[in-house]
């Protein structure tokens, strides 16, 4: 015979049966909602990120290469078409680094790219093999050895405040009167009949010149480390003999040296032989 404590048990909404039944939920939740439950419904229409591709990493023989583009700049100083055009023949006549055959296609592209055909221009590249990390000339470009080769601004692309139309010619002619290249020349000249240029002899070097226009002798120079192989022309010059004769390019290792840099700083070593090329 059931006693009311029995009935009390075995009641649903008896506080024994309600006892009982939360230890078996906390149970259950700890497993997580079963397959098919409301909660496994939400967690469906929970939206996925999409996974991104793993990026591949650049091999040490590879470059990354953008699409070229134009170089745009703005120069201190006012240049006019000439004179650019004189800069870049000396740059490319005087590359001793890398591949030949790069240099003249880079000087073509760039030929290409001020003339506005910037298509033509990349096909060049394309074909030549050449890559171009950042799409612009000045930060460099590799060939498929792995060389490098980089052009200064003024080589790569006229500035945006360059000298046109008629006012370029009117500043030639008025660069030529006033001798502007003589004028560097007469400045070094007169510091050293002040005594402001009076060289020293721990700051000399000796140089030997060799003539392009005569089989010899040679031409002994003293000349200070810190004067410039323009300096350097116009002794030569003195020395010869040639003044007014005709113009001296200093040469070392077949490369035209660069008239506003001392001789150390292009490379020059201490006893070895300069040409001096003579130009009537």
């Amino acid at each position: 015979m059931s006693t009311s404590r029995d009935e009390a048990q075995s009641s649903f909404y008896s506080p024994f049966h309600a006892h009982g039944d939360s230890s078996s939920r906390a149970i259950t939740s700890n497993l997580g909602p079963a397959p098919g439950t409301s909660a496994s419904r939400a967690s469906s229409h929970t939206p996925n990120t999409p996974q991104q591709p793993a990026s591949r990493g650049v091999g040490l023989g590879e470059h990354f290469n953008e699409p070229l583009r134009l170089h745009v700049w703005t120069s201190k100083r006012r240049w006019t078409h000439a004179e650019l055009e004189r800069e870049r023949e000396e740059f490319f006549e005087t590359r001793v680094t890398g591949r030949q055959e790069i240099w003249c296609t880079l000087k073509m592209v760039v030929g290409l790219m001020m003339g506005g055909d910037l298509e033509t221009a990349q096909g060049i590249i394309d074909a030549a093999g050449v890559t171009l990390p950042r799409g612009d000339l000045i930060s460099g470009a590799y060939d498929e050895m792995g060389n490098f080769y980089q052009m200064p601004e003024l080589v790569i692309s006229d500035p945006a405040n360059v000298i046109s139309g008629s006012h370029e010619g009117v500043i030639e002619d008025a660069k030529t009167e006033r001798g502007e290249e003589i004028d560097e020349e007469e400045l070094e000249r007169r510091r050293e009949e002040k005594g402001k240029g009076v060289l020293k002899t721990g700051d000399t070097i000796k140089i030997k010149a060799r003539l392009s226009d005569r089989g010899g002798p040679d031409v002994q120079i003293l000349l200070g480390k810190d004067q410039n192989v323009r300096v350097l022309a116009r002794k030569v010059q003195e020395e010869a003999g040639i003044v007014g004769k005709g113009k001296v390019k200093i040469a070392y290792l077949g490369k035209v040296l660069k008239d506003g840099e001392p001789l150390p700083s292009q490379g020059w070593r201490e006893g070895h032989v300069v040409n001096a090329l003579v130009f009537p």
